[in-house]
């Protein structure tokens, strides 16, 4: 069996006397595509930061393609290749949307290939290079983000909460298409049925835990998916326990 191309293992990570994340443990193989589930707090995005190097933990480790990057800066994370859009993404007041996405490429340019999968994944984007990123809609701000961590060409992906953002049908058209070329994604969203449609492997996280894993279809059949995912955090209290 092939080694995870990303692996979280028992990771802990306490804050203020509060265990944020408790034993979360995840893998992700290369181009596969992973869902992370659960309600407002569970600790998704928590784990997109952490994987980036933007979160500190407390017991625990990260690994990329086997090898222990727990100890990594972000930036050197980076360049190792994870990448991220982000539930509420950075701009920088007074660049372009075409500027925003230069800052991702190498050489700081947009050349014709980078257009080409632009205008191939995001029209959206492509038709408002020109136009001030200040100027644009949260949906817009969300489809740059992807755009810039798209284009970088990652060796793994995290979204964090897209299908809120976009809808189901583009969300869901999207992740499809950069499954079929082949990204390695990792999935992080309150959506958890139109999420897991789309996903080769689920995991569900209630109250910085992991509650259940296994195959998509098994666990949307389970129903405190959807509770959970609401908010209801006591929904796998069994589990918890």
């Amino acid at each position: 069996m092939s080694a995870a191309l990303l692996r979280l293992e028992a990771i802990d990570v306490v804050a203020a006397g509060a265990w944020l994340l408790e034993g979360v443990s995840l893998e992700v193989m290369e181009g596969s595509t992973v869902a992370l589930v659960g309600g407002p707090g569970a600790g998704k995005s928590l784990v997109v930061d952490l994987v980036l190097g933007l979160a500190g933990l407390r017991a625990g480790s990260v690994y990329l393609d086997g090898r222990n990057i727990t100890a990594l800066p972000p930036l050197a994370r980076q360049r190792s290749g994870i990448r991220a859009a982000f539930a509420d993404p950075p701009f920088f007041p007074g660049l372009t949307v075409g500027e925003h996405l230069a800052l991702a490429v190498a050489g700081g340019r947009l050349r014709s290939r980078a257009r080409a999968r632009l205008a191939e994944y995001l029209p959206e984007v492509d038709a408002r290079l020109d136009q001030p990123a200040e100027m644009q809609g949260a949906a817009i701000l969300r489809l740059v983000d992807l755009a810039r961590a798209m284009l970088s060409m990652p060796r793994v992906l995290l979204i964090d909460d897209l299908f809120p953002a976009l809808g189901t049908e583009r969300a869901g058209e999207l992740v499809r298409s950069l499954a079929r070329d082949g990204y390695t994604l990792l999935l992080a969203d309150r959506y958890g049925e139109a999420v897991l449609d789309h996903a080769d492997q689920g995991y569900v996280l209630a109250q910085g835990t992991i509650v259940a894993e296994g195959a998509p279809a098994a666990l949307k059949a389970d129903e405190r998916l959807l509770a959970t995912c609401a908010g209801d955090s006591s929904a796998y209290a069994e589990t918890l326990a």
